[in-house]
């Protein structure tokens, strides 16, 4: 895991962004943009949920506006957190054989590459 130094303009300052049905003031100070599960598998064609016949349409539109907000949190300091589903790639930590994990997941054909184009 790397860290970064939040820049001093950064810190202690509150922002507001207009939402609805309110809006959301933050610290950017105590702010980090977490990005969770943005991976191939779920949102690539090819990837698991692809192959597996799940529709992945609602998760590729969800891409461009992920990007402008780390754009943004980035132009402004904040930090930046990926947290992402993975296994050893002998796929020793995916369960016991009898586990719902280790089903769905073999179904869904873990551990295979995904190649994007």
């Amino acid at each position: 895991m790397t860290t970064q130094q939040i820049p001093s303009s950064a810190k202690n300052r509150v922002a507001t962004i207009r939402a609805k049905p309110q809006s959301v003031s933050f610290d950017t100070g105590a702010t980090a943009v977490l990005v969770i599960d943005m991976q191939n598998d779920f949102g690539a064609e090819g990837g698991m949920f692809h192959r597996a016949g799940i529709d992945i349409s609602m998760i590729q539109r969800a891409v461009r506006p992920t990007a402008r907000v780390l754009a943004a949190a980035r132009q402004h300091g904040l930090p930046v957190i990926y947290l992402k589903m993975g296994f050893k790639p002998d796929l020793s930590d995916l369960g016991p054989t009898h586990s719902p994990n280790f089903a769905r997941h073999q179904f869904m054909g873990v551990g295979s590459v995904v190649h994007r184009s």
